[in-house]
């Protein structure tokens, strides 16, 4: 099986967001919620995962990092409402769809 990796985008009551890449989703999301992330600008509750990439190139995973990353707020809110208009935390949907996955 060929190893995924998640750009993925987490936010709080606020709005205020995180974006990071890894390749174990479910454990970094733990960290989050239990408000153990170690980054620079603290946790601020971020903990509701609102948004999911996944990618099998870690090139490319990293390249869309950076994108988001340097993108303005407007680019990243307009995302977000996109793909997720109430921000509701997807978490549970993910979760779901990984074990299926790994089942198979």
């Amino acid at each position: 099986m060929r190893p995924k990796y998640y750009i993925y985008i987490v936010s709080n009551r606020s709005k205020m967001i995180y974006i990071g890449l890894t390749n174990d989703l479910k454990n970094i999301l733990k960290k989050h919620r239990s408000l153990r992330m170690n980054c620079t600008k603290g946790n601020f509750g971020l903990n509701k995962l609102v948004h999911v990439e996944e990618y099998y190139d870690i090139d490319q995973a990293i390249k869309r990092e950076e994108e988001l990353k340097k993108a303005p707020r407007s680019f990243k809110s307009k995302l977000l409402s996109y793909s997720n208009p109430s921000w509701e935390c997807v978490q549970s949907y993910w979760m779901e769809n990984m074990e299926r996955a790994i089942a198979k």
